[in-house]
């Protein structure tokens, strides 16, 4: 399944919109619930609807991952946050804006 992400190294968790499930969730398995609670740039907080476990393939690099999933009033449609980037051992290159994902063995150069 192919999904268009955000990159937020910022961003503290790994979301997929409410939209983004609602296609995917008789698609895919690995769903479960989630008590979660996500704090909004403003403050607010925002609860999750379920959540996500299982292997994201990046250019054919595979990383366990996991993800919750709540309403961005449609914003984006994964949020790839820090714990991505962290299974995927990013590397952002700020000067020309592009990151290196690697499980070990190879590497790759993706959204840029």
């Amino acid at each position: 399944v192919y999904v268009t992400a955000l990159v937020d190294d910022g961003a503290m968790v790994a979301a997929m919109d409410v939209n983004t499930y609602r296609e995917l969730e008789g698609k895919i398995g690995g769903w479960g619930t989630s008590n979660r609670r996500m704090r909004m740039a403003d403050g607010h907080l925002v609860p999750a609807i379920a959540s996500w476990s299982g292997t994201v393939s990046i250019k054919g690099i595979e990383a366990p991952a996991s993800f919750e999933v709540f309403d961005s009033g449609g914003s984006w449609s994964l949020l790839f946050g820090k714990p991505l980037l962290e299974q995927f051992k990013a590397v952002h290159e700020y000067q020309n804006d592009t990151i290196r994902i690697t499980d070990g063995k190879k590497s790759k150069m993706v959204f840029n």
